[in-house]
């Protein structure tokens, strides 16, 4: 895979190579790849002919369904980045997002997609886009609690699909749920996992974001291998609501306690994923072994193409074993080791 490749050139890699395979499940509705790729060339190409490109940010407030899924990839197709816009946010919270993006145009009204798509062609539009180039915009509370604002580029997607292929394995097999928030960095991961695997993203309806059966169902219903939880949702699941036996989970965004692991690495692979969202999404993954695992949870090893240090509480680099935690509740054992 070339590192020089952006998000729309490895999708549309795929859709040539497997064309009638299923790439997008909501609830009932399906799409195949070339289906997926139709819907969203003729919206890219409304948002081009409206001044989308490089560098250029399209707000996206929908639901969670297939068209908020086709918005997302036709953004990336027309070469602008999208800056998600949970539409259960506070008004003020969007507000604030929307005058510091300064984006193009917001699309919150699926009927006016409808509208600027009809008569537009199907084709993949032409673009001029390098990976140095805008993908997304996310906004983190940091700790002060007021919206920042982070530009991710394409130079992290070759990143995340080496890490998909050569740590777990993902490929046209897999099943990848997709549980997260899209203004949430995981969510960026959820599209690269799905959809530049050859396999099969299935968006969870908002009502069944929920830890209970209504997920677990939904789960089972669908065929789900590969998923990620956080680990809030892990630990409240009720005890009869089970993940599928052979699935690979991962937790992370917040620690991840030994009895997750003890209850939901048996029967599965499980890992402890770790990173910020300026490193594009994810730089750690620990394996999750129950037989092992006692006080704390390793984070574990650097992602492929990425280096990870371990610093002493002066922010020096501090020598293999030697190292005690600088942060409150995090001991020394959950911090990976540098290669």
């Amino acid at each position: 895979m070339s590192t020089g490749a952006t998000w729309p050139d490895l999708f549309e890699a795929r859709v040539r190579a497997t064309p009638d395979a299923v790439a997008l499940v909501f609830e009932d509705t399906a799409l195949t790849y070339a289906e997926l790729n139709a819907r969203a060339n003729r919206l890219a190409h409304a948002l081009v002919a409206r001044g989308v490109g490089a560098e250029r940010v399209v707000g996206l407030s929908l639901p969670r369904s297939v068209d908020m899924i086709v918005a997302e990839v036709a953004v990336l197709k027309a070469g602008g980045a999208y800056l998600p816009l949970d539409p259960d946010y506070p008004a003020e919270r969007i507000a604030f997002m929307v005058a510091d993006a300064a984006p193009v145009l917001v699309l919150d009204d699926l009927l006016e997609i409808e509208a600027l798509t009809a008569g537009q062609p199907d084709t993949d539009p032409a673009r001029s886009l390098h990976v140095t180039n805008a993908a997304y915009v996310i906004y983190t509370s940091g700790s002060t609690g007021r919206p920042k604002g982070v530009v991710l580029s394409h130079t992290g997607v070759a990143k995340l699909v080496a890490t998909q292929v050569e740590r777990f394995g993902v490929g046209p097999h897999s099943r990848v749920l997709q549980f997260a928030s899209p203004s949430f960095d995981v969510a960026f991961w959820d599209l690269c996992l799905g959809l530049l695997s050859g396999g099969r993203l299935i968006v969870v309806p908002a009502e069944r974001r929920v830890p209970g059966p209504a997920l677990t169902e939904y789960i089972h219903a669908h065929g789900a291998n590969f998923m990620i939880l956080p680990p809030a949702l892990l630990a409240a699941l009720p005890a009869d609501c089970v993940l599928p036996e052979g699935a690979t989970l991962l937790a992370g965004t917040e620690r991840v306690a030994p009895e997750l692991v003890a209850r939901h690495a048996r029967g599965r692979r499980m890992f402890n994923a770790y990173g910020p969202t300026e490193a594009t999404v994810n730089s750690t993954l620990g394996l999750c072994d129950p037989s092992t695992v006692s006080s704390s949870v390793p984070i574990g090893v650097a992602d492929p193409g990425t280096t990870a240090y371990v610093l002493d509480a002066r922010l020096r680099p501090a020598a293999e074993g030697s190292c005690t935690s600088a942060v409150p509740g995090w001991p020394a054992a959950t911090w990976g080791v540098p290669r």
